[in-house]
């Protein structure tokens, strides 16, 4: 292995049971609980989402997913436990690692909140950097899967951001989300 990032952390993993469940947590449950933060964020920031931050955001996620789909195809990158014949330190599955769909799950969650959460976004980062980490820990991805997934998000998020959407829909898209006046 020529990818001093990815053999430092597989070396470190297993050094201690605490350095093996912070790989395992980053690597596997992470992405669960940035899902759920999004999720309360979103639902915390709902008058920002209007029809065109939703759009976008889905818009955003069906590119990055097709792209990943597409690319898997073409980048043919076994998984590192495979190469090196030895046992992740998580479940992993044996098909093409690049890209790692939790990184781009992770960071695609990231990126929608340049539409409607910026303050967030950095927190976000922090926690995606934590799940490359833990992915290639356990040994799941090379630095170049990880890597990849974020550059995906990325292309599809810069794409997006560039379409013109109806102006009618920067209304607010959720019921409720307008306040109402006092009678």
């Amino acid at each position: 292995m020529n990818d001093p990032i990815q053999q430092a952390l597989q070396n470190l993993a297993p050094q201690s049971t605490i350095t093996r469940q912070l790989a395992v947590f980053f690597g596997a449950y992470l992405v669960f609980l940035i899902g759920a933060a999004w999720v309360i964020v979103a639902v915390a920031r709902r008058r920002q989402l209007t029809l065109a931050t939703i759009a976008r955001i889905l818009l955003m996620l069906v590119l990055a997913f097709a792209a990943a789909k597409v690319l898997t195809h073409l980048v043919v990158d076994p998984r590192p436990y495979i190469l090196e014949h030895t046992q992740p330190l998580t479940p992993t599955s044996r098909d093409n690692g690049f890209p790692s769909d939790h990184v781009l799950l992770a960071a695609a969650l990231t990126a929608s909140l340049a539409w409607f959460a910026r303050r967030f976004i950095s927190l976000f980062a922090a926690a995606t950097l934590l799940v490359m980490v833990g992915r290639l820990a356990v040994e799941a991805h090379h630095t170049i899967d990880v890597v990849g997934s974020v550059g995906i998000v990325l292309v599809a998020t810069l794409l997006v951001s560039a379409l013109p959407l109806p102006v009618a829909w920067q209304r607010p898209a959720l019921p409720g989300a307008v306040e109402r006046k006092a009678a």
